[in-house]
């Protein structure tokens, strides 16, 4: 039975949302859902741990209180906006806004993707559009149909091996459009745009008087200086999006950051949008505690450079094993340091599916049926945790070996 008070877009879209598929076969390894292969750090846990309850000890009528505790911190509502200067000074350190960025520059979100919908909400009622590029973050786009907005995609091209093209989308950009959106690094192909690219974009926007959100969702893994937060400055129509859940390993604490020129309405009419008290206070707590600390590794804070190793020898083993086995395992176009990638392979057969492929011998991705421009035959593949790098090689050389 269903009412019309339901949205009928919803009743009308199936969701292309990964998230929670469920899975038939036993799973040795889990290489699906994206978030830091690396332990949290120790600061996190420190902060964490300190939290207590007020301690009063009764005596009669006469009560003494033991300890004042820092329960107070998540008993209320948050009003805490003290991570937003933590943020700033963390840019600042890594050479970002060292001369003009401020706090006025930030939002909070209950993760990067809340802050999405914001924008949605904000710029895509009523039937608008917006153009983004295929594939891209599935979550993202079953959110704009579901507002009853129409969405474009620039697509990534197989014969290209799926590289990001500026000028094709600079081409498709036209005053029929409401929002740009482009993702930096790509989901699911790890693939980063020069920041030089999402400047020729932002200009565009720009003069078409729109705005153009840059989905930085797993730019830890990217230098600072291609963080388009640089281009804020110079272009207002830019707004970023960024997240706790990737590099920083905290994806259960659902805390996400926008960050646009305060010399903008963006962030004032984004707010009006966006639930109250948005990010809870737990979170704020344990993200200020990271940022303020150096971490454990202060050089290397996310794990790079073990990604860009792990990455480089599972690019190379695959190339090893196809050619002992004369099977063409492909990765698509993809930068040597984020954690995620794409396989497919090029098949005839268009019943075949890698996700399954892979899945009868053990090893969990996601499949890339569900993005927009992609089919059975692809997958997204992140990095698992070093002590399990050699099952990954065993379960894809037996892959290989066994592809038709």
């Amino acid at each position: 039975m269903g009412f019309r008070s339901v949205n009928q877009y919803l009743r009308e879209y199936i969701s292309k949302d990964y998230a929670g598929a469920a899975v038939e076969s036993p799973v040795r390894l889990d290489c699906s859902l994206g978030v830091n292969s690396d332990l949290l750090g120790n600061v996190i846990f420190d902060r964490l741990h300190g939290f207590s309850q007020k301690s009063v000890l009764h005596e009669g009528s006469k009560k003494t209180v033991i300890n004042e505790g820092n329960y107070a911190e998540i008993k209320y509502y948050p009003h805490d906006d003290s991570i937003i200067s933590s943020l700033v000074s963390w840019y600042k350190r890594h050479g970002v806004g060292e001369d003009w960025l401020t706090e006025d520059y930030f939002l909070l979100g209950n993760g990067s993707y809340g802050i999405l919908e914001g924008i949605n909400l904000m710029c895509l009622t009523g039937g608008r559009t917006v153009l983004g590029h295929a594939p891209q973050f599935t979550a993202y786009v079953d959110h704009v149909f579901c507002t009853g907005s129409d969405y474009r995609s620039v697509p990534l091209e197989e014969k290209d091996n799926y590289r990001f093209c500026t000028d094709a989308y600079l081409e498709a950009m036209n005053d029929g459009i409401d929002l740009y959106i482009i993702e930096n690094p790509n989901n699911p192909t790890g693939q980063s745009i020069p920041p030089d690219e999402i400047r020729r974009i932002a200009r565009k926007a720009l003069a078409l008087n729109c705005l153009l959100v840059v989905d930085e969702a797993y730019a830890e893994y990217l230098p600072y200086e291609d963080s388009a937060i640089n281009l804020i400055r110079d272009f207002p129509n830019v707004i970023v999006t960024r997240s706790f859940s990737k590099g920083w390993g905290m994806a259960g604490l659902r805390l996400g950051y926008a960050a646009a020129s305060p010399e903008t309405d963006i962030l004032q009419q984004l707010k009006k949008i966006l639930l109250p008290f948005q990010a809870n206070a737990l979170a704020r707590a344990l993200a200020k505690a990271a940022l303020d600390s150096d971490l454990e590794n202060p050089d290397d804070p996310f794990g790079v450079r073990q990604v860009f190793e792990h990455k480089h020898l599972l690019l190379s083993e695959i190339r090893k094993y196809n050619e002992a086995f004369g099977r063409k395992l492909l990765a698509a176009e993809t930068h040597p340091a984020t954690p995620i990638m794409m396989l497919y392979v090029n098949t005839p057969d268009h019943d075949f599916s890698l996700f399954r492929h892979l899945l009868s011998r053990g090893l969990l991705t996601v499949n890339c049926e569900t993005y927009v421009g992609l089919g059975k035959n692809a997958v997204r593949l992140m990095l698992p945790e070093e002590e399990h790098m050699h099952l990954l090689l065993e379960i894809i050389r037996e892959s290989v070996r066994d592809l038709p």
